[in-house]
């Protein structure tokens, strides 16, 4: 498993230079924001796309201070900030910058970027998701974002080519599953910090590279024995994001106190590989019902919460869940709510629930209290086993 996830490290981490050289001979880079932009689309046109995703790192949001407020989510406000401090290799050699405007931190900052005479395109992901004409705001959202990339790159989206990078995707989705069901055994092979970069890597590295190492993965691992101790904790995380290069805490979870994320429930930062993407018809329109209406509601999508912990219970009942652990950024107050109604629904099933806030900030400090809150959650799940 090292050898392979060392090998898709490598070829995410060249994949900035590899944009560079691409945009010499000709291609048009775009960077997109999250899995309501087609990224396949986007390689259908010949123009090469990356994820805007990066985060886990102090500095960035605050070096937007200077132009907003501090009050948006750290992953927010680490799309400029990065950008800002110069340690973002991509953006500055973006044709498009693409982002959904899901919430007022996304909006917010892509304002900021629009400030910066950056090329941004905004694409509409209504929250009203179960009204009819929401969703063909949408899709139309989505056929606009295909006529500006078009026009952008001279090449016209043909359905074979849309078509055959869907299938790159199904395949990923497909592997991931796979590998994925494997953390439901007694002693998972592989926990969150392996899988959340396996989905990380999916999106940075060229996707049939990515589908051909992860079906290989998943040969290496269907018999491959537990990396836990037998009884440790089972944990399911939530929230909006792990972004990538926020790791820390899920592997100071696994690697010093022996627990186990075996399940997620994130709206950002992974795929939704639950969900397969059908490849006859109007491949956009099939897109856009995916990720709308289809797969798990995001938590800024009204009204859902009842829904989404519907789903959740699914996830500590097939994965034999022992606590949940809500992670959350700071200032997301759509989350904060939803926290305090899953903080009264656990509670009616006398499943243990920790909230922990991040803005970050992972100083000696801070570190200090954030490893007690986590040990005695721990600790407090294993007096119960």
């Amino acid at each position: 498993m090292e050898k392979i996830l060392r090998e898709l490290d490598e070829a995410a981490k060249k994949r900035p230079v590899q944009l560079k050289e691409a945009k010499k001979q000709g291609k048009k880079v775009i960077q997109y924001t999250g899995n309501f932009i087609p990224a396949e689309m986007i390689y259908a046109a010949g123009a090469e796309p990356y994820l805007m995703c990066r985060g886990g790192e102090p500095e960035p949001p605050e070096a937007v201070l200077e132009y907003m407020l501090r009050f948006m989510n750290p992953l927010a406000r680490s799309m400029a900030g990065y950008h800002l401090m110069g340690l973002d290799p991509v953006t500055p050699i973006s044709d498009l910058i693409v982002t959904q405007q899901t919430d007022c931190h996304v909006g917010r900052v892509t304002e900021l970027l629009e400030f910066l005479k950056l090329p941004v395109h905004k694409v509409g992901v209504p929250p009203d998701w179960k009204k009819e004409f929401t969703f063909e705001y949408y899709y139309k959202s989505l056929n606009k974002l295909k006529r500006r990339i078009e026009e952008l790159t001279g090449n016209e989206i043909a359905g074979e080519n849309f078509k055959k990078y869907i299938g790159y995707t199904n395949r990923i989705n497909r592997a991931l599953r796979k590998i994925d069901a494997l953390r439901k055994k007694d002693n998972p092979p592989l926990g969150e910090y392996e899988f959340i970069r396996l989905n990380h890597y999916s999106f940075l590295c060229e996707p049939q590279f990515a589908a051909e190492k992860l079906e290989e993965l998943y040969e290496k691992l269907r018999d491959a024995p537990g990396k836990f101790l037998s009884d440790a904790p089972r944990i399911l995380i939530a929230g909006r994001a792990l972004a990538i290069g926020d790791y820390i805490v899920p592997k100071l979870i696994e690697e010093e106190y022996g627990a186990v994320i075996v399940t997620e429930m994130l709206d950002e930062g992974i795929r939704p590989f639950k969900w397969e993407l059908e490849t006859e018809g109007d491949l956009l329109r099939n897109y856009a019902e995916t990720m709308y209406l289809k797969k798990t509601p995001p938590n800024i999508f009204q009204p859902a919460w009842e829904e989404r912990f519907a789903f959740m219970k699914e996830l500590i009942r097939d994965y034999r869940v022992d606590g949940v652990l809500w992670y959350q950024l700071c200032f997301d107050e759509i989350y904060d709510m939803e926290c305090t109604c899953l903080t009264k629904w656990l509670g009616e099933m006398d499943l243990p629930l920790l909230k922990l806030e991040t803005s970050y900030e992972y100083s000696r400090e801070a570190m200090g209290p954030l490893k007690t809150r986590i040990e005695s959650f721990l600790d407090s799940i294993k007096g119960r086993k």
